[in-house]
């Protein structure tokens, strides 16, 4: 059985107490653990004559591995449950279930494919996230995820002692040419779109983000050659130290680019193949390889304690993404004291620095260290 953390207990003895509830914690705080010890502390609470079937839904395989390896350190008598682990994607029914603890649980908020599996499910859920919607930045989100969860337990980053320390690094590698490229994919794309999207009931500035969202990864990021140089350099640094280093890009091409600079670097997406995902992600985990080059696969349930280096050639404004994607290289490994983090200062088009600066000011939020 496993030894939990002070911030742990505290939370294991609120979530079991609660029928509807979410647990708020960093990434790399050990959310999984506390949901199955929380729910052992429930199992054991009374006498049973039947097991108690639980379902657990997630939003990727690697999260569900990790539920399976949760129960498997946490449950003190198995045979007191029965579990059913499944993606969110697959739609699973879980009328059958008791009680339902939902990962990543801010999705529920914003897709309806989430929300309308809690709705009709009906019982006991219990929630857990890094990233909950912000009621300064999507109010509506936000009181559907009250509606949906009621009561949360927030666990602070500074409580959570065992993360390592942030150190960001913004690099500054902008194209001067960039800005009007992305304008003219901009201007090449939108009518384009509007015709595509006119049933859609989507307004003008919905679809107008969606193009210039496009054209930014086209244009500002997979065609700038100085970015992409420099975080194959800052890799192939980290790579050469012993580092074991983690980059995340848009694209599956960009990452395959970016992957074959860097010497014993593997690529990681979602569509290559369950098995070939498992055997890349258990070589970068083990330290077999020193480099792994992901998409977006990595921005929830990517747990590689081993990885102290991020490269975000990806950009974006998202905040919860943001801190998804740092939170990988934070996780307790031995020897580890701090994880280091490329960003880039985006100037070259008012889109991109905006991005940028959103990122900066969720950094400065989480208690980062910057520097340029």
């Amino acid at each position: 059985m496993i030894t939990l953390e002070p911030y742990q207990k505290n939370a294991v003895e609120w979530l079991s107490k609660q029928r509807r509830g979410a647990v708020v914690a960093p990434a790399g705080s050990g959310k999984t653990i506390i949901a199955a010890a929380a729910l052992d502390q429930v199992l054991n609470s009374v006498v049973r004559t039947e097991p108690v079937v639980v379902g657990w839904m997630a939003a990727t395989m690697e999260q569900c591995f990790q539920a399976e390896a949760a129960i498997r350190t946490c449950i003190e008598k198995p045979g007191l449950m029965k579990p059913y682990i499944r993606c969110a994607a697959a739609n699973y029914d879980w009328s059958i279930c008791d009680v339902l603890i939902v990962d990543e649980c801010h999705h529920a908020s914003s897709a309806p494919g989430w929300r309308a599996q809690i709705e009709e499910f009906g019982g006991p859920v219990w929630g857990l996230t890094a990233t909950p919607p912000e009621k300064d930045e999507k109010a509506e989100d936000h009181a559907l995820f009250l509606e949906l969860f009621g009561e949360i337990f927030e666990i602070e980053r500074k409580e959570v002692g065992r993360l390592a320390h942030a150190k960001v690094v913004f690099l500054n590698k902008s194209d001067l040419d960039a800005s009007s490229r992305i304008e003219q994919n901009i201007a090449i794309n939108l009518p384009i779109r509007r015709r595509q999207m006119f049933y859609s009931g989507l307004e003008e500035g919905a679809i107008y983000g969606m193009v210039a969202w496009n054209a930014v990864i086209s244009e500002g990021i997979v065609a700038n050659k100085n970015r992409t140089q420099a975080a194959v350099l800052v890799a192939k640094h980290h790579v050469r130290k012993g580092d074991s280093v983690l980059v995340l890009a848009n694209q599956v091409e960009h990452c395959k680019e970016i992957a074959e600079s860097i010497p014993t670097a593997r690529v990681c997406f979602s569509k290559m193949g369950k098995e070939k995902r498992a055997r890349a992600l258990e070589s970068f985990s083990e330290g077999r390889i020193k480099c792994l080059v992901a998409t977006s696969l990595a921005d929830e349930g990517l747990d590689v304690p081993r990885a102290n280096v991020l490269v975000l050639v990806s950009g974006g404004k998202s905040r919860a993404k943001t801190e998804q994607r740092t939170g990988r290289v934070l996780r307790q490994f031995a020897g580890k004291e701090k994880g280091i983090i490329y960003d880039f200062a985006d100037t070259h088009h008012p889109l991109m620095k905006r991005h940028s600066d959103k990122r900066r000011a969720k950094y400065v939020e989480l208690g980062y260290e910057i520097t340029n």
